[in-house]
């Protein structure tokens, strides 16, 4: 049923989904030069009303209608991604966080996309597009990468589905790196200990994107340590993972600093349970270390437990002490 202006005037774009009515004002200033005044864009209504009211003060004349809804049809069939194709995103908070950091640093080339005509050279979508670089969510990081793929805008017709070329092979790419172990699964959920992990790495990508000779090798990107700062514990905890799932290159490297990592953390663990501890040399006669091997086994604690607690047992029950 056609939805009519009070003045009898019909209405053309049905839809209300405010990323559609978001584009057609777009495409109307790029390719006709016709811009609204004092449009909300943060409420779908009014800018429903909007496109709607520039199209009839425009192009009244039906047949012309027809025409240019043709062509701004097929413009957003090209460009704008029904919004299951983000679902895996919406789900995912390190798929998420993954590929708006992507975003951030591929080249043109490595996303699919060409570049703009007015894109400064060596600046790529997600620089010319100026989309905000820290966002402390993962909801405004969903809203950026709908951003990104919304403004960008790729003439039509005819329709070839690019954009969704795009995200189909970014999703395989997402999934090859899920189907790796994960990184850091030993490092404990607790603030303090993924502080020390953060850092490690960022001094670590730091030094490697350092403009001094004598390195083995560069990184293709900063790294995402090297420029993004989290704002909260669980913020911290993503981009931690993010950060490993972006390293792409150099995995000889990658595997070498993990290791190192965890090595590092255990012998910090080690540091820490030994604090108030003295190691104690002695020997024991076989038949009592083979009894002692027994009692521990059965009690399912280490050796050095099981001495502890003979010891301090019979020291209460001949020092009265604690």
């Amino acid at each position: 049923m056609a939805i009519h202006y009070n003045d009898g005037r019909q209405t053309p774009v049905k839809s209300r989904d405010i990323r559609i009515c978001h584009f057609y004002l777009d495409w109307l200033g790029i390719n006709k030069n016709i811009r609204p005044d004092g449009v909300n864009r943060q409420d779908a209504g009014n800018c429903h009303h909007a496109v709607n009211q520039l199209i009839n003060q425009y192009y009244s004349d039906k047949e012309q209608q027809n025409r240019l809804m043709a062509e701004m049809n097929a413009a957003c069939d090209e460009n704008i991604l029904p919004a299951e194709h983000f679902d895996w995103l919406e789900r995912d908070e390190r798929a998420a966080f993954w590929l708006w950091g992507y975003l951030c640093e591929a080249s043109d080339y490595q996303l699919g996309i060409s570049r703009s005509r007015d894109a400064p050279f060596g600046q790529n979508w997600y620089q010319f597009l100026q989309l905000n670089k820290s966002p402390a969510s993962h909801k405004e990081r969903m809203s950026l990468i709908f951003n990104f793929f919304d403004w960008i805008i790729i003439p039509a017709p005819p329709v070839n589905h690019l954009k969704n070329q795009v995200m189909d092979r970014l999703k395989d790419q997402w999934k090859n790196i899920y189907s790796k172990p994960a990184p850091l699964k030993w490092l404990p959920d607790d603030e303090e200990a993924v502080l020390w992990a953060w850092n490690s790495l960022k001094s670590l990508q730091e030094e490697r994107n350092a403009p001094t000779g004598g390195l083995s090798f560069t990184l293709s990107s900063p790294g995402l340590s090297t420029w993004f700062t989290p704002l909260s514990h669980a913020e911290r905890n993503l981009a931690l993972r993010a950060a490993l799932d972006l390293w792409d290159d150099a995995p000889d490297t990658k595997r070498l600093f993990l290791l190192n990592l965890n090595k590092a953390w255990n012998q910090q663990k080690l540091r820490q349970s030994r604090t108030d501890k003295k190691a104690l040399n002695t020997y024991l006669k076989n038949e009592t270390k083979t009894r002692l091997d027994f009692m521990a086994e059965r009690s399912g604690v280490r050796i050095s437990d099981m001495l502890e607690m003979l010891i301090n047992d019979h020291y209460r029950k001949t020092c009265g002490g604690e």
